[in-house]
């Protein structure tokens, strides 16, 4: 559609002039085709003045260029979903338009009612039953903008993830789970294990919680998925997020040393 005007101006103008006017020219072609994308949820007011949110966010970020660099389409998937805060930030990043993958599909599953009650070694004094509660209809008023691309799966995790498959195309690129109880992160990952791909990332929200023990929390129900999963999968450390999270990159042991490009 600009090929005709710039031939045009490459005929009146020297070629000092038009060096002079190219950098404006091309911010020019970003702000209009930033303006004929559709308009993305924003994030959080409080993003940057809050550590534990600025922190999460540098981890977004990071993801977004893992993602890219290899070219890994799918689908993001967060369970727990408290705020909306970290689904605001994986549709700021992740989710921009223009990249050259394509992250299709936001899904977010929670309860909406809260956490559940903490039994066994979940408990810790700083859980309780039914805290951390936004409702489907408040996430739902949240991310309307992203309505076209986004799902909320409701209901605890054990009954809700039994019921829900995957549509085609829409492999996990990036998981986040955010569900703090071992309970909780070993019902997603039992779900979640046949759909990962390679290069899928896979974050912990809640890493460090329980002292850091090895044997409580995400920490034990991460170490015993490892065991479970090693005949297809291995995983590597992607990186701390300072929040108290930790990620890491899915590798399918097929593909190690080969050269796989990407599907």
């Amino acid at each position: 559609m600009l090929n005709g005007p710039v031939t045009i101006a490459k005929r009146m103008l020297n070629p000092s002039m038009l060096r002079a006017i190219r950098p404006t020219y091309y911010r020019l072609l970003e702000v209009a085709r930033r303006l004929s994308e559709p308009a993305i949820t924003p994030l959080p007011a409080k993003v940057h003045r809050v550590p534990q949110l600025r922190f999460r966010l540098d981890f977004f970020h990071a993801a977004q260029i893992f993602l890219q660099v290899n070219r890994i389409d799918g689908s993001y998937l967060e369970f727990g979903s408290h705020e909306v805060n970290t689904f605001r930030m994986a549709l700021n990043t992740i989710g921009t338009h223009g990249r050259p993958n394509k992250i299709s599909h936001f899904y977010a599953f929670d309860s909406f009612a809260g956490m559940p009650e903490p039994t066994g070694i979940d408990k810790q004094k700083i859980w309780r039953e039914a805290m951390n509660f936004t409702s489907e209809e408040r996430f739902r008023a949240i991310t309307r903008r992203d309505a076209y691309r986004t799902t909320s799966v409701k209901g605890f995790f054990k009954d809700s993830l039994s019921q829900f498959e995957l549509r085609a195309g829409h492999l996990p690129a990036l998981v986040y789970i955010d569900c703090d109880y071992y309970e909780s992160t070993k019902d997603v990952l039992d779900w979640i294990g046949p759909y990962l791909q390679h290069g899928t990332l896979i974050a912990f929200d809640d890493w460090d919680c329980y002292f850091g023990d090895d044997a409580r929390g995400q920490r034990r129900a991460f170490s015993e998925f490892r065991a479970e999963i090693a005949e297809r999968l291995v995983f590597t450390n992607f990186m701390k997020i300072m929040s108290g999270g930790m990620a890491f990159i899915c590798i399918e042991k097929d593909k190690i040393g080969t050269a796989f490009e990407g599907t």
